[in-house]
């Protein structure tokens, strides 16, 4: 199965303002794909394809992990690989926040390398809004006119093991082990 772990967030705040970057900023539909508010999540670490023996493995590395739970502030908008040619426009963390999904991310990794795993790139406390359909859209706009603002907050105490099933209407996650925070 392919797989990932991540952390989930379900900021009601983020759904709006998706929205309205959407309805305000003049992004054609045709260009951009908005991400379902149900699928907004952190990736800590893609895993790529496992087996059976694996899922086992992964789980019994998580279930050792411990981390205390914590809450995140959105603010910002950026774009990889940049503002001008946009192929991901995403909301940014407060600095505090970031720090500490920076930490719990790298934990996560180097539990992960000792079972074989290599991150594809480094961790990046941000959260995907909308991808590019096509061809890069500009960011730009998007980045000035919300510069500084900040846009609600998340609770932080799940850390979850999922599967991606690619489908032609856009991907289906679902949770194949969670771990708690300890309270």
């Amino acid at each position: 199965m392919r797989t990932f772990v991540a952390v989930e967030v379900s900021s009601n705040e983020i759904a709006k303002l998706q929205k309205e970057i959407l309805s305000t900023t003049g992004l054609n539909p045709n260009d951009v794909k908005p991400v379902e508010p149900h699928n907004f999540h952190f990736t800590v670490i893609f895993l790529g394809e496992i087996s059976d023996h694996d899922v086992d493995r992964i789980k019994e590395m998580l279930a050792a992990f411990q981390f205390e739970p914590f809450t995140i502030t959105y603010t910002g908008i950026g774009a990889f690989p940049n503002l001008v040619h946009a192929r991901v426009v995403w909301v940014g963390v407060d600095s505090g926040g970031a720090q500490k999904l920076t930490t719990l991310a790298n934990e996560v990794v180097a539990r992960m390398s000792e079972l074989g795993f290599k991150a594809d790139k480094p961790f990046s406390a941000h959260l995907t809004l909308l991808r590019s359909k096509g061809r890069p859209v500009s960011a730009s706009y998007i980045s000035s006119k919300y510069q500084g603002k900040t846009f609600g907050s998340d609770w932080i105490d799940k850390v979850h093991l999922k599967k991606s099933e690619l489908t032609p209407s856009g991907p289906v996650y679902s949770n194949v082990y969670t771990i708690e925070a300890k309270k």
